[in-house]
């Protein structure tokens, strides 16, 4: 964790992992996995746009993830936001400006 980013209160913390699990459901963004049925699978608050990208704790960039895969993704972009991308700005449509 860097050391400028805003630590959440226990409350906020509490209230972000019950708001997505109504969003996503009980289980791991990523893996698929259900918490419920992991006791061991720790559940973390991920952002799914790097922090660093997108500061804050917009309930729209969080994600809920298991320890394994938040650690996996760590500040990297999403593969399918990755595409997403490339597919709409594309090299060939780039202009230089001056």
């Amino acid at each position: 964790m860097s050391a400028d980013r805003e630590v959440l209160a226990p409350q906020a913390r509490t209230f972000l992992h019950c708001r997505l699990k109504e969003v996503h459901g009980p289980r791991c963004f990523y893996c698929g996995r259900h918490f419920r049925r992991r006791p061991g699978r720790r559940k973390t608050l991920d952002h799914y746009i790097p922090h660093r990208m997108w500061p804050g704790w917009n309930v729209d960039n969080l994600v809920l993830a298991c320890e394994q895969c938040n650690l996996a993704k760590g500040d990297a972009l999403p593969l399918p936001l990755v595409w997403l991308l490339l597919a709409v700005y594309r090299p060939e449509n780039w202009e230089l400006t001056a």
